[in-house]
């Protein structure tokens, strides 16, 4: 009996698969660790820091210091860290930040700042 090359193909295929391999398959590559002094404060300091840094304490707040930010951030988890809730609110909200009137961060800046929380939001001392 000949066999036909599809049939052949899907055999091979089978085969492969009952072995455990997924030729397929590729794993993601491998998230960098976000820096926080070359990624995080730089967004910081480009929206942040006009209400809430470098003296200034509006509404209590200041982003400058380490402490006051993180009672803001529940490492590990955006959804939960009110400093992210906030940047991603709509526009509308009366509790955006930074302000509907201010320059915006771009999304690339608000994945920056999820994936930095997501990553336990670390925050060198002396940074």
């Amino acid at each position: 009996m000949k066999l036909r090359p599809a049939l052949l193909s899907f055999l091979f295929i089978m085969a492969i698969s009952a072995l455990g391999f997924d030729a397929c398959a590729t794993k993601p590559p491998p998230v960098a660790k976000v820096d926080f002094a070359k990624q995080v404060r730089p967004i910081f300091e480009a929206y942040c820091y006009q209400c809430h840094g470098n003296g200034r304490n509006r509404a209590g707040f200041r982003i400058d210091q380490k402490a006051l930010v993180m009672r803001q951030i529940v490492a590990g988890d955006p959804a939960r860290s009110y400093l992210y809730r906030a940047m991603t609110k709509s526009l509308g909200a009366s509790d955006h930040m930074p302000p509907m009137n201010e320059d915006q961060p771009e999304d690339s800046d608000l994945a920056t700042i999820k994936l930095w929380i997501e990553q336990g939001a670390v925050w060198p001392e002396g940074a």
